[in-house]
């Protein structure tokens, strides 16, 4: 990863505070899914110059239901993405803007079985994540009154 990147972050409504401490401000997008589903109770983060895309303090959360897309710029998703299910954690390369996780496939046409399942890894934990935070936010509600909202 590069030393500061834009970080894109969907978590539980309730949870946003913990996200807010580390840098990251509410956005006024909807947040959704990879298939475009809407993620009902869960707000839109980001971090616009997230210092080595936050790895290590998102990592390190326990408990806390979240998935984080980081790029180079606004708009730009991809190159890293970290899901985590509040018990488990993934992280994976993506494809350049993009939110999936990047396969490679060599000039001969082989792909290496690793990244496959590094893929396959990135999927369950992330199918993981969006019921967590679906969870979280019907079970603690709509109440955000210690989160404020960024503007930018």
């Amino acid at each position: 990863m590069s030393d500061r990147c834009y970080s894109t972050l969907i978590c539980a409504r309730p949870d946003a505070g913990v996200f807010e401490k580390m840098g990251y401000t509410i956005q006024d997008g909807q947040a959704i899914t990879v298939d475009g589903d809407d993620i009902p109770g869960a707000v839109v983060m980001i971090a616009e110059e997230a210092e080595n895309g936050k790895y290590d303090e998102l990592t390190s959360l326990q408990g806390i239901p979240f998935i984080v897309c980081n790029g180079c710029c606004q708009g730009c998703f991809g190159d890293h993405l970290i899901a985590s299910s509040g018990r488990r954690w993934h992280y994976s390369e993506a494809l350049h803007e993009s939110s999936y996780p990047a396969v490679r496939v060599d000039p001969d046409g082989a792909v290496q079985q690793s990244e496959v399942d590094d893929a396959r890894k990135y999927w369950a934990v992330y199918k993981d994540a969006i019921a967590s935070i679906k969870r979280t936010a019907a079970k603690n509600g709509k109440d955000s009154s210690n989160v404020t909202t960024g503007s930018h």
